[in-house]
């Protein structure tokens, strides 16, 4: 899946975004308020970071950890999880 993030695209795996899915599935619905708050709160950190300096992503270690934040997101996205209602 192609997604979009500060003026640039990037290819998110769609197995990766599938095992996301699948690890919080569990989620919707649990009443596991405080940790789906958590999750939002660290992959709204790597995206700042990175927004903030794009130039991280140089690093391999940075990219991978931002290309499974975005994977997150979108997982956390399908499920109706990312923001509250």
């Amino acid at each position: 899946m192609k997604v979009e993030y500060c003026g640039s695209e990037f290819n998110i795996p769609d197995l990766l975004i599938n095992k996301f899915s699948k690890d919080f599935d569990s989620l919707p619905g649990s009443g596991y308020r405080e940790g789906i708050q958590q999750l939002r709160d660290s992959i709204d950190d790597i995206l700042d970071i990175v927004a903030q300096e794009p130039e991280i992503l140089e690093e391999p270690e940075y990219m991978t950890d931002f290309l499974r934040a975005l994977a997150m997101r979108q997982a956390m996205n399908s499920l109706g999880i990312l923001y509250d209602a």
